[in-house]
């Protein structure tokens, strides 16, 4: 038997190309009759001389691309109605789409709320069970479907033209009656807590998770829209009822239909059906949005059992509506949106170190991520993290050439039509323009828009979104077989390590409670008094209780997403609970003063009542120096802690004592070598809400016989907030009272 074989390329075609050495011979009437019986017999043999290359064949011209226009009207309630008529096949797709409810609505520090509401829709109505509206729809062999997004919540309906009533009817049952049935919850909640289950146990989903928190902080797109099993057990039919009636309104809802089906016919369906909706003002107001990342922050989630590690690198992208998403689909899709693409080639098919890599920009109403994404053998981790860095470092040096450029945009010219197709693609597209605010013709001219990006644009879009100065990097695996390599290669980076059994992704710190962790022992609480002792002593023991006053000056700068603000302040504390700030914040003079029973910021000419975070003031007051006025609790005997165990800071291991302090609960961590006090890890109150901030202090040097921290770098939800260094220090210098009066000036209306 003829040995044979067969050659795929990528996408399974090939070019047959004769040698030119054998063409001559190719000419003679036996090769022919050779040739002849070959294409007869068909045995797939090679004939002598005849080499096979792999090509795929250039583009064919731009075909033409008319998106339907879209009928619109408006009713009275405010329902946003759009149509698109298609005859060719007697099926109608509708869709809604509720803006005012979606996960980031979610009520705080309960995620899980507006997905669980959506699911439960279709699952009874006052006049309807579950089992009745599925057979229903059923029996007509049509689809009705509603789950929420992180921006709204949306209702799908796929029927034959003869059966748009009963679907109609079906659906503005489910949306503006349901019934959130305690049996339908709890069937519900179980096979949801099933499903977190498997999850949470998983290290693909658990780096997703992580990096989604780390990229977008408090902001409550980084939260799980599915919630966790901790707030799904808490769920109840009486918050997902409220839920449903405080935000779903017609007036920020669109409805969309397309298929056989006139505008006509389809806006007196929607009156008929939707109009009954009861209009109703709703906030509009952007959620608290996510701050920009200053540095590299790494995430170490350790599983010791784990063979392979989930990467995921990335930052903060773009948001749907932005004018550059275009020319970025088209840059994304050179870099990693496709098995071809540059990471892709680079981290699997040359290097082999991962079946796939991937990156994305997962864009929002008001913000949106870019991340990639691989996996690799526990042994290859730093290499391929490196590499991935190293390869988001390329493409922002620019420099894309035509045939990457020409490949990208005919795929996602080409492949758009091919994706607007059926009912329900058109209505999906309808949608996506009108809520994102894109321009009435955004569908229509896509293909054009992707045809004109320029390299030059693309070269633009990878320096202003891949640039690799600031980035968040989460590695799942077994931290031990690569950290040390890994913080070699990535030295400036900030490392926040966590054991794989102790996330949690609802903190804002990423951690379980150190209570749940570590419970207080006689052992534990006599070590956490042993440390807090050596470290009032190596500061400076008794000398430290006689101090009264310090008078300091620190320069140094706050990061923002605005860029870096330079501060100057010159600090008076007055122990144990006096201070004020004369702070210059980028050339604004701003004063901020605690008297010990209230606290004040005053900005021009007005000052502002913040007593409410008392606590703020008092923390830093005790902390200021390394912890100066905190060793004066800790000698008196008023302050006391618990030993929460060791863990690395700026590389070092330190030993950790947790401490309930007057102004607050607070960890603080201790180099054992020095007894210094290295770090500091609390929950600050922001304008954006509670925030997990840390402190770090080095470069301690003698001050009038004690130990003084020079040096401070603060970061808050893992981005660096501030850095700053002390250029005078006067202990016990003496203090006018004034300074600690409430400003006697106009508060602020």
């Amino acid at each position: 038997m003829p040995k044979s074989r067969t050659i795929r390329g990528a996408f399974g075609l090939f070019l047959l190309v004769i040698a030119p050495a054998v063409m001559a011979q190719q000419q003679s009437s036996s090769t022919h009759a050779s040739a002849d019986q070959e294409r007869k017999t068909g045995d797939g043999v090679v004939p002598p001389g005849v080499k096979l290359i792999p090509q795929t064949p250039p583009a064919g011209p731009p075909r033409a691309f008319e998106f339907p226009n879209a009928a619109e009207k408006t009713l009275a309630n405010g329902l946003r109605v759009f149509v698109v008529t298609d005859h060719k096949e007697p099926a109608v797709a509708a869709r809604l789409l509720i803006m005012s409810a979606g996960s980031i609505k979610d009520p705080a520090n309960s995620p899980g709320v507006a997905e669980m509401t959506a699911n439960l829709l279709t699952q009874g109505t006052e006049k309807r069970s579950a089992k009745d509206i599925a057979d229903a729809i059923d029996f007509v062999g049509g689809s009705l479907n509603a789950s929420a997004g992180k921006d709204g919540t949306t209702v799908t309906l796929g029927v034959v033209r003869k059966d748009l009533d009963l679907g109609l009817d079906l659906m503005s049952d489910v949306v503006l009656y349901p019934a959130f049935k305690a049996e339908e919850l709890d069937r519900q909640r179980q096979q949801l807590l099933s499903s977190l289950t498997v999850q949470y146990s998983d290290p693909q989903y658990l780096a997703s998770a992580v990096f989604s928190r780390a990229v977008y902080g408090n902001s409550p797109y980084g939260l799980p829209g599915e919630g966790t099993p901790e707030t799904v057990q808490k769920l109840n039919r009486d918050e997902l009822a409220e839920f449903h009636r405080a935000n779903y309104s017609p007036g920020d809802s669109f409805l969309a239909f397309a298929g056989d089906v006139t505008p006509d016919e389809a806006f007196a369906a929607a009156e008929k059906y939707f109009g009954v909706w009861t209009k109703k003002n709703i906030s509009s107001n952007a959620p608290i949005l996510p701050s920009s990342l200053s540095g590299k922050h790494v995430f170490l989630i350790d599983k010791p059992d784990a063979v392979q590690t989930q990467i995921r690198v990335g930052k903060l992208g773009i948001r749907r509506g932005d004018p550059h998403y275009i020319p970025v689909e088209v840059m994304n899709r050179i870099f990693g949106g496709g098995y071809n693409s540059l990471l892709n080639t680079e981290v699997r098919v040359k290097k082999g170190l991962t079946y796939g890599a991937y990156s994305q920009f997962a864009p929002h109403l008001y913000a949106g991520a870019f991340f990639v994404g691989t996996f690799t053998r526990t042994e290859a981790t730093v290499e391929a993290t490196k590499l991935v860095v190293d390869l988001l470092s390329k493409m922002s040096a620019g420099a894309v050439t035509p045939q990457q450029l020409n490949f990208a945009r005919d795929y996602l010219a080409g492949v758009y039509p091919i994706q607007s197709e059926t009912a329900e693609q058109v209505a999906d597209r309808i949608l996506t323009a009108a809520i994102f605010g894109l321009p009435p013709d955004y569908n229509r001219t896509y293909p054009d828009k992707v045809r004109g990006v320029t390299s030059s644009q693309v070269d633009e879009m990878a320096k202003r979104y891949l640039s690799t100065d600031d980035l968040d990097i989460v590695l799942v695996g077994n931290i031990s077989a690569f950290r040390d390599a890994l913080k070699k290669d990535f030295p400036q980076a900030v490392f926040d390590e966590i054991p794989f059994d102790q996330v949690d992704i609802l903190a804002s710190d990423l951690r379980k409670p150190k209570s749940a962790e570590a419970p207080a022992t006689p052992e534990s609480l006599e070590r956490g008094k042993n440390i807090l002792q050596a470290a009032a002593n190596a500061a400076g023991g008794n000398a430290l209780t006689a101090v009264k006053s310090i008078i300091m000056t620190e320069n140094g700068k706050q990061f923002s997403p605005r860029g870096e603000v330079p501060v100057t302040v010159k600090w008076t504390i007055s122990y144990p609970d006096r201070s004020h700030g004369d702070v210059s914040y980028g050339g604004q003079s701003i004063t901020q003063i605690c008297d010990g029973k209230g606290a004040w910021i005053a900005v021009g000419a007005q000052s502002h009542d913040v007593s409410r975070v008392l606590g703020e003031f008092e923390r830093g007051i005790a902390l200021f120096g390394g912890g100066w006025g905190l060793y004066q609790g800790v000698l008196s005997g008023k302050i006391a802690g618990n030993f929460i165990g060791e863990t690395e800071v700026d590389g070092k291991k330190t030993e950790g004592v947790a401490v309930q302090a007057p102004f607050g609960n607070v960890e603080l961590f201790f180099d054992p070598a020095t007894h210094l006090l290295a770090a500091a890890r609390f929950e600050s109150v922001t304008p954006q809400g509670m925030v997990a901030s840390e402190q770090r202090w080095s470069d301690y040097r003698t001050v009038g016989g004690r130990q003084f921290a020079f040096s401070t770098v603060s970061y808050r939800g893992g981005a660096k907030f501030m850095e700053s260094t002390v250029s005078d220090v006067q202990v016990d210098s003496p203090v006018n009272d004034s300074l600690f009066a409430p400003p006697k000036i106009a508060p602020a209306q």
